[in-house]
């Protein structure tokens, strides 16, 4: 069976805690990431059985959804600041905005054949670039684990994290 069911469980953060809440959202990226690699070999072995169908909709759904609000989060709320604050990170937020834009243009791609496969129109889906994918988005949030989110806990103040977060909330109450 493919793992989605351990995407559940404990409370997540909520926007009161905008960088753990961001970091949460990393750990469904990863599991969703190994979720894809995954896909090949289980329908081969199973087939394109319901679990298999269950499992796209997940992928897509979260791609399609949390991920695009999770980039205007961090682009929005935490990339102003840093910029203003520290004077070496130009150079590398505009790197993270860059990848942001070239893992969303992948996605695309993916996301076309991930439904066409779901609904029959292909039999077959490219483990390499799923692998692929997968290996860059990774690499991406390992990369904001890294600098991005520590610079923000010493950079931002509890007062402007929580600001921060009030606005990410009052985003998604837009959307909603």
């Amino acid at each position: 069976m493919l793992s989605l069911n351990t995407l559940t469980g404990s409370t997540a953060p909520g926007f009161d805690e905008p960088l753990e809440m961001l970091q949460a959202c990393h750990t469904k990226i990863y599991r969703f990431c190994e979720q894809l690699e995954q896909l090949p070999d289980y329908i081969t072995q199973y087939g394109l059985d319901e679990a298999a169908r269950n499992s796209i909709d997940s992928v897509v759904r979260y791609f399609d959804q949390a991920v695009p609000e999770h980039h205007t989060d961090e682009e929005e709320e935490l990339f102003p600041l840093l910029l203003e604050r520290v004077a070496t990170a130009a150079a590398r937020l505009e790197q993270l905005s860059a990848e942001h834009g070239y893992l969303t243009s992948s996605w695309d791609t993916i996301r076309e054949d991930l439904l066409a496969l779901r609904d029959g129109q292909i039999s077959f889906i490219n483990k390499g670039e799923l692998e692929e994918f997968a290996r860059q988005y990774r690499d991406h949030a390992a990369a904001e684990e890294a600098w991005l989110f520590p610079t923000v806990t010493i950079m931002f103040t509890p007062e402007e994290l929580e600001a921060a977060g009030q606005r990410m909330a009052a985003r998604r109450q837009k959307q909603g």
